[in-house]
């Protein structure tokens, strides 16, 4: 029996161990599938917080463009529900109308092509919210594939925001370049209606300062002169205070000497300190004997501000003007200059607010000096802008000292002027155009030249000067650069561009820009030197010769062109048997015909007015002929036979080379009809 049933115990083993063996391995998997159930749901989990929490809307659609995940912050952005726009078409609800038609183009390229451009890009595009409002959204698609097919996940930002914010900063930065555009315009022309009857005014006292004078009248004069100039200066501080703020303030370069520095801040108020009993006295044996580059206009104006202030607060004592550099290495230095007085000094207390802006030592109410309080701000700013220091120390009775330190390179020396200062240039029988708007410059700029022994035409504004240069030959231009209809800028580059025999003559600008370095821009348009208003007659008078020096006068000029003009043949002896007298006549009404002939033309081609060309051209031709002048006569007639809008070129080129042989021989009548100014 025990046998048997060990037999049944050992045929039943095997069957239980398999089970044991299936169910364990049964146990095991089951286990393994609730653990990777229990990863996926905590995935989705984290996938839908992620979702959630995400700033950026989250839509998924398939290939056919339908909705099948909506995230709650797409929601927030365009104000649909989830189980609202669940299948529906994503275009149909988002999508701006305009844009629909390229949408479901894409969405249908994308299918059968499996092409998409814009895959794997942020793009900027408007989209629509549930209650029609239009935002602009940056979006990002990608593509994923899953068991049903491709699907499309669009992610979505509302930047609507961040546009309107940018273009709020656009639009103040817009405002502000506008504003500052306005600032400058204004400040050029505060500083034009200011310095220009400065100007006249200056230069009316010049004038009377040379004539037959009591004392008493001469010292109301030099009371006028020097009340003046301190206006001026005060209007001086405003507009270069203007223009800081303005940022139109520049520094520049240029060679100077080291220990000329202080040469002219001496001269401009010698005379003031000696009036005031003050020694005013240079020590340049500290300095070098080199040039150095640096904007020295700027380094002047800021010894000048400290030399006048020490001048102001000295009574009977000692202003010293100080020049020292050191060697900081290769080609390097550091310029030193001081202002030293014995004069009332500051109190420690104010010496830190020196150089604020519109402060004063003084109470208004209370100063005993003239003043607006920018200064010595206008120096600080400059020292600034030129990497330098600037400082003061003082004690009060015993004086003050005020110093700047600039860190400057080492320069060759400038060439020499042609024009020395010392004395005033010779002017004598130069031919000078003015251009000047204003009545009083006018007269005042005339009389200084005249009294020096020029010859001056006048004209009241650019086209009038234009009009008379192209007839008349001159030794210089001297322009205003604001006038009516056409303004000095213009005018010169106009005759700079033309090919009158005044096309190369010297131009000097007369301008109340009231800045050197914003007057530099001039010499782009073919201006050779510009002196700033108000000037005195010293820097008018050497300008014009230095200018003059530098180029041919009006006889080389006549000379160099002569040979250019066909001699006057006239068949059938036309003159032949008429005395000197009248010649004279014929060749006056001969210039006053080829005068208007020829500006008739040129205004004519300038406006293209090809029948006005035609008529003048014709008349030219003629008159040209009836004298012999057989070239002007032949590009008289080629003009008039290119009269035609398709033929603008030829009419140019032709009625252009016809008025610069017409502009010369009008130079030349004496020789082209054999007689001199004595025949008359």
């Amino acid at each position: 029996m025990i046998d048997g049933l060990l037999l049944v115990a050992s045929a039943a083993l095997p069957s239980f161990l398999l089970g044991y063996a299936l169910r364990k391995f049964t146990l095991k998997w089951e286990k393994k599938a609730e653990t990777a159930k229990q990863e996926l749901a905590l995935q989705a989990e984290q996938l839908s917080a992620t979702v959630s929490a995400s700033l950026d809307g989250i839509i998924i659609i398939n290939a056919e463009g339908h909705v099948l995940e909506f995230s709650k912050s797409a929601e927030r952005i365009f104000g649909y529900k989830k189980e609202d726009i669940f299948g529906r078409s994503m275009a149909a609800l988002i999508v701006p109308e305009r844009y629909r038609d390229a949408h479901n183009a894409g969405m249908a390229r994308m299918r059968d092509t499996g092409k998409a451009n814009i895959l794997g890009q942020r793009i900027e595009i408007e989209a629509v919210r549930a209650n029609g409002e239009e935002f602009m959204s940056e979006l990002a698609i990608s593509r994923s594939r899953s068991s049903s097919g491709d699907i499309f996940i669009a992610y979505i930002r509302d930047i609507s925001e961040a546009k309107a914010a940018e273009k709020a900063l656009l639009d103040a930065k817009e405002a502000a370049e506008l504003a500052n555009k306005a600032k400058t315009q204004f400040i050029s022309a505060m500083s034009h209606e200011i310095r220009t009857p400065f100007n006249a005014v200056l230069g009316i006292l010049d004038i009377l300062g040379d004539t037959d004078l009591t004392i008493d009248q001469k010292q109301l004069i030099q009371t006028a002169d020097r009340t003046s100039k301190s206006l001026l200066r005060i209007i001086n501080d405003v507009l270069d205070y203007a223009r800081i703020s303005s940022g139109t303030v520049k520094v520049r370069e240029t060679p100077f000497y080291a220990a000329d520095v202080f040469d002219d801040v001496y001269r401009l108020f010698a005379m003031q300190a000696k009036e005031q009993a003050i020694d005013l006295v240079v020590k340049t044996e500290g300095a070098a004997k080199i040039y150095l580059s640096g904007d020295v206009g700027r380094i002047r104006q800021i010894l000048m501000n400290f030399v006048s202030n020490a001048i102001k607060h000295t009574v009977n004592g000692k202003v010293e003007l100080i020049v020292d550099t050191i060697q900081t290495g290769p080609e390097k230095w550091n310029l030193t200059c001081r202002v030293k007085d014995t004069g009332v000094g500051i109190k420690a207390d104010k010496l830190d607010r020196l150089f604020e802006e519109f402060y004063m030592v003084d109470d208004v109410d209370t100063r005993a000096s003239e003043g607006t309080g920018l200064g010595l701000t206008i120096c600080k700013v400059l020292i600034t802008m030129m990497n330098g220091e600037i400082g003061v120390e003082s004690d009060v009775g015993r004086g003050s000292n005020f110093w700047i330190k600039i860190p400057l390179a080492e320069a060759l020396a400038p060439v020499a002027s042609e024009v020395e200062d010392v004395t005033l240039a010779d002017i004598s029988g130069k031919e000078i155009l003015l251009a000047e708007d204003n009545v009083t410059n006018r007269m005042v700029v005339t009389r200084i030249l005249k009294k020096h022994g020029a010859r001056i035409v006048e004209a009241v504004n650019g086209v009038e000067a234009l009009s008379i240069l192209n007839v008349q030959a001159f030794d210089l231009l001297l322009t205003d650069i604001f006038m009516p209809e056409m303004g000095g800028k213009e005018l010169v580059r106009l005759l700079r561009n033309g090919d009158s025999a005044n096309a190369k003559i010297p131009v000097i600008a007369l301008t109340a820009m009231g800045d050197m370095h914003e007057a530099e821009e001039l010499k782009s348009y073919g201006v050779d030197q510009v002196v700033l208003k108000p000037f005195n007659t010293r820097d008018l008078i050497n300008a014009v010769g230095e200018q003059c020096k530098r180029h041919q006068n009006k006889q080389s000029l006549l000379k160099s062109d002569v040979s250019k003009v066909p001699a006057i043949k006239l068949s059938g002896g036309l003159l032949d048997g008429l005395d000197p007298e009248d010649l004279v006549e014929i060749r006056g009404q001969f210039k006053t015909d080829l005068t208007d002939v020829t500006a008739s033309l040129r205004s004519a081609i300038a406006s293209q007015d090809y029948e006005g060309a035609k008529f003048a051209s014709h008349t030219l031709k003629g008159l040209a002929g009836l004298y012999g002048l057989a070239e002007l006569s032949e590009h008289a007639a080629l003009t008039n036979s290119h009269c035609f809008p398709d033929r603008l070129e030829e009419m140019v080129k032709h009625g252009s080379r016809a008025i610069k042989i017409a502009e010369i021989s009008l130079l030349n009548l004496d020789d082209l009809f054999g007689i001199n100014e004595e025949a008359a």
